[in-house]
C-alpha cells in the first residue's frame, strides 16, 4: 500500500471533528471505470449504506461472477471519500467535483494503480471500451477450436485455427503473443490485435493459428514457470500439428510474433527448415539488457529530462540491472539485485526514506523466469540461423523497443550471415501496438479506439503472398 494514501487517511480521520457536516447523503450505488497504467480498464461499482454517523458498503464488479467484497473502510467528511479493503490492497481517494457531477480520484490495487471516477450514470460493457476493427460473428471465413501437444514438456495447447471458406491447402501464419499470459487473441488494453489479424488474413487467402499461452485460458502448463525457450517449443508444436492438417500448405508454415513473441520465432525459426518465413513486429535486434537502457533513455525523453539526467539515471540503474543480468539462476540474480536496492536506499536521499521503508523499497520488484530469459537473451546467437525470408516492421514512435536501433541490428545480423529475402520497414507515428497515436505512452493504449493501423496488415499480407515459392 502506497504511504502517501495512509497519511491521507489519518489526516482525515484525525481532522474529522472539526469538518464541517456531510453536505449530501452518498447512499446507493456509484459507477465507475479502473484504468490501470497498462491502459486496461473494467467496470467497477460501489455500492454505500448509511450506517449510524457513517457507511458500510461493497466493491462489485459487474464483469465476473464472483460474489461483492465488502469495503473495510469508509471515510466520507466534507467533499472526500476515501475506500479501503484491505484483503486485496484496495484502496481509493477521492474528490467531489460539483461541475461533473463525480467523485474524481485514483485507485491503488495490490501492485497497480491509476485513475477511478464514480458517478450515479450506470456504465454499461459496451461503454468500456469502443473497438471499430474487432470482427463480429458471422465470419466469412472457416473457424476452428483445435487442441496440439508440446510432446517435449507434456503440455497441451488450445488455440484457433482461420482459413478462407474455400476448400484449399493455404499458407499459414503462427502467431505468437507478447510478453505476459497472454490469450489467444493477445488482447491488450481491450485491444484482440491477433483476433483483428486472423480476421484480415482469412479474407485476404491467407490461414492462421493463434493459442492460448501456457496456463492461460484452454491451455495447460504453468506460465509462471516459462520462459521465452519454453514459448518456442510451443511455438514448434505448434508447427508441427499444422504440418498434419490436409487444408495446409506444410511448404508455407511461417511464424508471426510481436514484442517477446517476435524473440520467440526468433528462437523457433533459428536452424528450423520448416519454418517458411518470420514476420517480426517490434522485435529485439539489441540484446535484452541493451533494450532496459534504451527503455530508460526512451522514457526519459518522454518525460522530457535532460540528456544530463537521463544519463544520471542509466548510471545509478545500472548496478541494479547488471545484477539481474549476472545469472541464468534468476533466483540467485534477484538476491544479487535486492543487496543493489539496499545499498541504492541507504545512500538515497532522507525524503525518499521518509517515505519508504528501506523493506518496502527493495521488496517491490517483479523477476522471474520470464524476465531472466528476456534480459540475458542475444538476437545474434539465432538471427544467424535464420535463412529463409525475414520481415522486420515497426512503429516510430514505440516507446518500448526503439525502432531505429532494433531494426537496423536485425538487418545487419541476418544479412552478414548470407540472408537477402530481408524485408525491413519503419511505420511512421505507430506505438508499440501499431496503432496511430497521440502521447504513444502505454496508458494510451486503451484510449485509442484503433486496435491496428490498417497498413500493417496489408503490408504483411502482400507480404506474404508474393513470397518466392519454396522447393518441395
Amino acid at each position: 500500500m502506497h504511504k502517501g494514501y495512509w497519511l491521507l487517511w489519518m489526516c482525515i480521520a484525525w481532522c474529522s471533528v472539526a469538518m464541517a457536516q456531510q453536505t449530501k447523503d452518498v447512499s446507493g450505488k456509484w459507477y465507475g471505470i479502473t484504468k490501470s497504467y497498462y491502459g486496461d480498464k473494467q467496470r467497477l461499482t460501489v455500492v454505500l449504506e448509511k450506517e449510524g454517523e457513517g457507511y458500510k458498503g461493497e466493491l462489485q464488479n459487474p464483469d465476473h461472477e464472483e460474489e461483492a467484497i465488502s469495503l473495510d473502510h469508509i471515510i466520507y467528511r466534507g467533499d472526500t471519500l476515501l475506500l479501503r479493503i484491505d484483503t486485496i490492497q484496495f484502496a481509493y481517494t477521492g474528490v467531489w467535483n460539483a461541475s461533473e457531477k463525480q467523485f474524481e480520484g485514483i485507485f491503488s490495487w495490490g501492485g497497480l494503480k491509476g485513475t477511478f471516477n464514480l458517478s450515479r450514470k450506470e456504465i454499461k460493457a459496451s461503454d468500456v471500451y469502443n473497438r471499430p476493427q474487432e470482427p463480429k460473428p458471422k465470419y466469412p471465413y472457416h473457424t476452428e477450436n483445435v487442441q496440439f501437444n508440446n510432446e517435449h514438456d507434456h503440455v497441451s495447447l488450445a488455440g484457433t485455427f482461420t482459413r478462407p471458406f474455400d476448400w484449399g491447402r493455404y499458407p499459414v501464419v503462427i502467431m505468437l503473443s507478447g510478453s505476459g499470459p497472454q490469450d489467444r487473441d493477445d488482447e491488450n488494453a481491450g485491444h484482440k490485435t491477433f483476433l483483428v489479424l486472423a480476421d484480415f488474413l482469412a479474407r485476404n487467402g491467407i490461414a492462421s493459428l493463434r493459442f492460448d499461452d501456457r496456463g492461460v485460458g484452454g491451455s495447460g502448463g504453468v506460465y509462471a514457470n516459462s520462459n521465452i525457450y519454453d514459448f518456442a517449443r510451443d511455438a514448434k508444436a505448434a508447427l508441427e500439428y499444422l504440418k498434419t492438417r490436409k487444408d495446409v500448405d506444410p511448404y508455407t508454415i511461417g511464424l508471426l510474433g510481436h514484442s517477446e513473441g517476435a524473440i520467440v520465432a526468433q528462437i523457433a525459426a533459428a536452424n528450423n527448415k520448416s519454418v517458411a518465413f518470420v514476420v517480426s513486429l517490434a522485435g529485439l535486434g539489441v540484446t535484452g539488457r541493451e533494450m532496459v537502457d534504451q527503455k530508460v533513455v526512451l522514457d526519459g525523453r518522454m518525460s522530457g529530462a535532460s540528456d544530463e539526467e537521463i544519463k544520471d539515471r542509466l548510471q545509478r540503474l545500472k548496478p541494479y540491472w547488471d545484477a539481474l543480468a549476472s545469472d541464468t539462476n534468476y533466483t540467485l540474480a534477484a538476491t544479487r539485485a535486492k543487496t543493489v536496492l539496499r545499498d541504492i536506499y541507504r545512500n538515497s536521499p532522507d525524503e525518499i526514506k521518509k517515505q519508504l521503508s528501506e523493506e518496502e523499497f527493495t521488496s517491490d520488484m517483479h523477476f522471474d523466469r520470464e524476465l531472466s530469459s528476456i534480459l540475458l537473451y542475444k538476437p545474434l546467437d539465432y538471427l544467424k540461423q535464420i535463412k529463409c525470408p525475414f520481415m522486420a516492421v515497426n512503429g516510430t514512435r514505440d516507446l518500448q523497443v526503439d525502432a531505429t536501433t532494433n531494426l537496423n541490428a536485425i538487418e545487419r545480423a541476418l544479412r552478414e550471415n548470407g540472408n537477402m529475402l530481408v524485408t525491413i520497414r519503419k511505420f511512421d507515428g505507430l506505438n508499440h501496438l501499431f496503432q496511430r497515436c497521440k502521447t504513444c505512452t502505454v496508458a494510451e493504449y486503451g484510449d485509442l479506439e484503433q486496435t491496428i493501423d490498417p497498413l500493417v496488415p496489408e503490408f504483411i499480407a502482400h507480404w506474404i503472398l508474393q513470397l518466392p515459392p519454396r522447393p518441395r
